[in-house]
């Protein structure tokens, strides 16, 4: 599991197929999903959708990010799947969450 994990958070920004995560653990396609089921209740695309995401999240907050520009920087081929999913898991799109941080940052901001 550790080999697996590893190696997508090296490999997140990359295309990732279920056959490259299972022979990063030296297991089957299938075994590897057994293994994400027990351990983390999640398949392993998922997983790599969930980290790109959290991996968005310190992109967006910079002001000078673009939101195709960080889907792809994350791994994401196609900015509206991007948004797509980012919706599913955060419950905002990725620009409302980028005007809420930098609301948010301005607003801390002491003169």
């Amino acid at each position: 599991m550790k080999q697996m994990l590893s190696w997508i958070h090296q490999n997140y920004a990359e295309k990732i197929m279920l056959e490259d995560i299972a022979r990063a653990g030296q297991l089957s396609r299938s075994e590897c999903c057994r293994y994400f089921k027990r351990f983390l209740k999640s398949t392993p695309l998922n997983y790599v959708i969930d980290y790109r995401i959290q991996k968005s999240l310190y992109l967006l907050q910079q002001s000078d990010s673009n939101i195709t520009e960080v889907a792809y920087q994350v791994g994401f081929n196609s900015t509206s799947y991007f948004i797509n999913k980012f919706r599913d898991s955060m419950n905002m799109t990725p620009l409302a969450y980028k005007k809420n941080k930098m609301n948010n940052d301005d607003a801390s901001f002491v003169y």
